[in-house]
């Protein structure tokens, strides 16, 4: 259902009460003003149910009701990202009151690509899934947030997050001397700074790379300031 569609049908519903359709009219104002899209997806069918205008606004696509062929709608995300509802999916139907997050990228009607941010959540859903919609908000990340000061630290908290597993493998005195490589601190340097042997920093450089499937040093330093090891 379009907005249009949708304004529609508010506009003759019956037995109403005047408070509900003052309510109805501010939310009308509120998804008219928003450039973030809210929409309601049925994901089993590829079917949006309901879209708020920033979705032409943002990605210019009109027929935004019609039900979408799977190759058609996957062919609309990145190549990396076209996992991204079978992902949704899957997670939904493990975590039922879960809210599933991810960054993607979404081709517009200009066949540009750009960086959504989307969050949903299960609206509706059958026990044999023949009816499974989701309802969610997309946030356009493409052009420059205005107040990105944090942006560096999120990237960073998420990333170690992900890598936890991995860098809970180097040990505590491992990952001191990471954080000397990290910033710009030579083997023998370190060694002074820990009152330790060469030969014992550049041992545990090697486990460490070791560890955490580093291909080099570099390697290994992107690795560390990536996930706020520095």
């Amino acid at each position: 259902m379009e907005e249009s569609e949708f304004n529609g049908e508010i506009s003759t519903m019956r037995n109403i009460s005047a408070k509900d359709a003052e309510q109805l009219k501010l939310f009308k104002k509120v998804f008219a003003k928003l450039n973030s899209i809210v929409f309601l997806f049925d994901v089993i069918n590829y079917k949006m149910i309901w879209v708020n205008d920033a979705f032409q606004k943002v990605l210019g696509y009109k027929k935004s009701t019609r039900k979408i062929p799977e190759d058609i709608m996957m062919s609309i995300y990145h190549p990396n990202d076209r996992d991204y509802l079978k992902e949704m999916r899957e997670y939904l139907r493990e975590n039922k009151t879960g809210t599933f997050t991810a960054v993607y990228k979404f081709r517009d009607i200009n066949n540009k690509y750009l960086w959504l941010c989307t969050s949903a959540n299960i609206f509706r859903r059958t026990r044999n899934e023949s009816i499974f919609e989701v309802v969610g908000v997309s946030i356009d990340l493409t052009e420059q947030i205005p107040y990105n000061k944090n942006l560096k630290v999120l990237s960073k908290e998420k990333l170690f997050e992900i890598n936890k597993d991995q860098i809970n493998k180097i040990t505590f005195r491992e990952k001191e001397v990471l954080k000397f490589f990290a910033n710009g601190y030579k083997t023998r340097e370190i060694a002074d700074e820990l009152g330790l042997s060469f030969h014992t920093i550049n041992n545990h450089r090697k486990n460490i790379i070791r560890k955490l499937g580093m291909k080099n040093l570099s390697a290994l330093v992107n690795f560390a300031v990536e996930n706020g090891l520095d």
